[in-house]
């Protein structure tokens, strides 16, 4: 975060600083500053609004960069517990919209070593204080906590790297399984067991997946 409490924004790429740094400057942007960074460009816009713009720059000329929500953009989390595993995800949505809470997200939980669903679902909201007043979802008696703080490093898992999460990356998609650039969709890699052992990372390229 810079002074401004807006985070920065790392821009792939330095060759071409000169004329990007020419078209913002063009789009009345602001920055108090910007700074290599390896590969990349740090740039620390002003205010939220040149934020916002710089965003929306790079995404239509398709440039690839990495960044992290604003904070007024940040959603509260908290975990929903008394629901079956069983609970559809989009009920649990409309029911909480129902009871006032417009702008609800919801994802199941899994488990970290097993990978299967829980009996847990994280709700995203932005109305906190109206969430705790909810006491019950689909006739059930529920409860709402703060869902703890990993003790692990973020990873993306749009391009693998750690330190941010890929709702704000825009950088190109490395698939965790062989490390090329594309989707699970797109890989042809043999499933498992065949394509365990095929595995390549894509941060040190040795053979495991990148998570």
């Amino acid at each position: 975060m810079s002074g401004t409490g807006v985070p920065p924004i790392s821009i792939e790429g330095t060759a071409d600083w000169s004329s990007l740094s020419r078209m913002i400057n063009n789009r009345g942007i602001q920055f108090s500053k910007a700074r290599t960074a390896g590969n990349s460009v740090k740039v620390f816009t002003n205010t939220p609004a040149d934020y916002r713009q710089l965003v929306a720059l790079l995404d239509s000329i398709k440039r690839p960069f990495v960044t992290y929500k604003l904070k007024e953009d940040r959603m509260d989390q908290r975990v929903i517990r008394g629901l079956p595993r069983e609970m559809s995800v989009n009920d649990i949505k409309e029911d909480l919209v129902s009871q006032g809470i417009a702008d609800a997200e919801v994802q199941q939980m899994t488990s970290r070593t097993t990978k299967k669903p829980l009996p847990l679902f994280l709700v995203m909201t932005k109305m906190p204080e109206k969430l705790l007043e909810i006491q019950r979802l689909a006739m059930l008696t529920v409860s709402f906590e703060r869902k703890k703080k990993s003790t692990e490093p973020s990873q993306c898992y749009r391009c693998q790297r750690y330190g941010h999460t890929q709702r704000n990356c825009r950088l190109a998609e490395r698939y965790v399984k062989c490390g090329e650039d594309h989707s699970s969709t797109n890989c042809s890699l043999p499933t498992p067991p065949t394509g365990q052992r095929n595995a390549k990372c894509c941060l040190c390229e040795e053979g495991h997946p990148a998570n």
